[in-house]
Formats: C-alpha cells, structure tokens, sequence
C-alpha cells in the first residue's frame, strides 16, 4: 500500500469508528531539526485542542511488517488515550501571569533548527540553542501539551528573552527535576522490553554510563543547563565528564577517568543517530566535555 493510500484508508475508517461531530484534518507539521510530517487530527464535538498523531510514524510500522489493521488500532489507541478531557481556553495564553509558572527550556541543534529560531526566542549554547515552551499540563494517562513559545508571544506579554530565560531555569529545574539511572539498568529494560540487541552501540566496558533525564522523560537533555547538578555530580565522583547527547530527551554522562576518549565516544553518539533515533529526536552529532575546574561544558 503506497503512503497516498495509506493516508486515505486512516480517514475513511476514522470517518467510520469516529461518532459525528467530529473535524478530522491532515497538516503539514515541521518538527524538531526542520522534520515537515504529517500530522493527523480529530476533534470531537465541540473540543478545540486535540493530540497529534504523525503518521510517517505509523506507516513505517506498516512497511516492516506490521499488518494495517494492528497499525490502526495502535493509532485509534493513541488517540483515545492522549485525547484532552476538557476544552483549552486560548484566552488564558494572553495574560503571561496565567502560565509564568509553566514556562520551561529544551535543547535544540543550531543549525539543524535555523529557519525555526527566526521565529522563537532563544539563547545560544554552543553549537545549541535553547527555546523555551509553555508545558501546558504533565498527565500520566494523556501525556504533556506543550505550546513551543514564537517571538508574537513575547510581544504580547511585553517581556524580553532574558526575562525569559531567567524564568525558565528556575521554572524547570522545579517541574522537571532530574533523574540519573546506571546505564546498565537502562539497557537491561530496554532490550527485554523491545527485545533488541543494543551490542557494539553502548558497550558496557570500559566506560561506566549514567543516563541523565527528568521525571517525564521529555527533553531531558535540558538538565545539563540547570543549576549545579553537574557539579555537584562531578564532585562527588571526583571525575570529569564526557556528555553524549543520545537525544533530546536525555544525555549520557561518562566518566573520563583520566582518559582521553573523545573521538571513540563522538563515533558513538554518531551510531545511535543512524540506528536508533528518529531523526526528530536527534539533538547533537558529537560528545561534549564537562570540566570541574572550569564548571563549564565544551565541545
């Protein structure tokens, strides 16, 4: 089944499982390093906030095998469980009162998002940028809804990126607080949970590994910004650290222990960009470099 057909067939059966009133649309929706996917809505009587469901990602299960009508119920299932309970008043965006305390920051790639940074506030850092976002609710059963905050936003609010940027490390860093696994723990529930073979990409030996996230898991490769966590992590190791940015959601932290692993632990995270990430969720292409000495982070 060609992508066209596919696309067809979704809407036609949506039309049918889905009761009347209903808005059921396809948009074009440019994601995370300039990605444009399409992404799939439907709104329900008189709701005006609904879950995006990319279907890129859906038609690629059907292409490695997985039978259309399991792809659909995956994608119905989706729906069901991410679908708001209540309607979002738009007007409680225009008083910047109403979501100071809900505004946090997310790393991006520079380059990768250029075209993206014209239209948003953002703070350079390194060769990333952070960008800010409204995290409108953080529900078990439904998931985050996040509002990515455009430079009209600012103008409306009548406050300055700094302003802005200030609010967001302390907003984050207390909303999203970090979590550190062992990295072999990691790797022993992803594999029995997906049952692959994650062998020559993140080795266990020699290098001891630390995933660092939040508690959502939501672009948790921010929690290297906030406020002396790595060097509070660092001193009690009593080591530097290598960074590797496995992707938006999370970085891994690798002891240096006086070994000057750079290239091999840059060819790493380049590995896990072609085989394991979608290219949406890619943050970076390189290690970086956490210093005790200096407190600062380097390529």
């Amino acid at each position: 089944m060609q992508y066209s057909t596919f696309q067809t067939v979704i809407m036609e059966r949506l039309e049918h499982d889905i009761p009347d009133p209903k808005r059921i649309s396809i948009q074009k929706v440019t994601k995370n390093n300039g990605i444009l996917l399409d992404g799939l809505s439907i709104m329900e009587k008189d709701c005006n906030i609904s879950p995006t469901l990319y279907l890129d990602y859906y038609y690629e299960s059907y292409q490695h095998g997985v039978p259309f009508q399991d792809v659909y119920q995956s994608l119905l299932q989706d729906y069901k469980t991410h679908k708001p309970s209540e309607n979002i008043d738009p007007a409680f965006f225009t008083d910047f009162e109403n979501i100071r305390d809900k505004i946090a920051m997310k790393l991006i790639h520079y380059d990768r998002n250029y075209t993206l940074l014209k239209k948003v506030p953002h703070v350079r850092f390194l060769d990333l940028a952070i960008v800010f976002y409204c995290l409108i609710s953080m529900d078990i059963t439904q998931g985050n809804a996040t509002i990515l905050i455009h430079h009209s936003h600012l103008q409306n609010w009548g406050i300055q990126t700094s302003e802005l940027f200030q609010i967001a490390k302390e907003n984050t860093q207390h909303i999203l607080p970090e979590r550190l696994y062992d990295m072999n723990d990691v790797l022993h529930t992803l594999t029995e949970r997906k049952h692959i073979s994650l062998d020559g990409i993140y080795p266990t030996e020699p290098y001891p590994m630390f995933v660092l996230t939040n508690e959502t898991n939501l672009f948790g490769a921010a929690c290297i910004l906030y406020k002396n966590l790595l060097k509070n992590l660092a001193e009690e190791a009593q080591t530097d650290f290598y960074i590797l940015p496995s992707s938006i959601h999370e970085v891994i932290l690798v002891p240096t222990l006086d070994c000057d692993n750079y290239p091999e632990l840059s060819e790493m995270v380049q590995e896990v960009n072609d085989t394991q990430l979608q290219d949406d969720e890619i943050l970076s292409i390189h290690a970086y470099y956490y210093s005790r000495k200096s407190n600062e982070i380097t390529m």
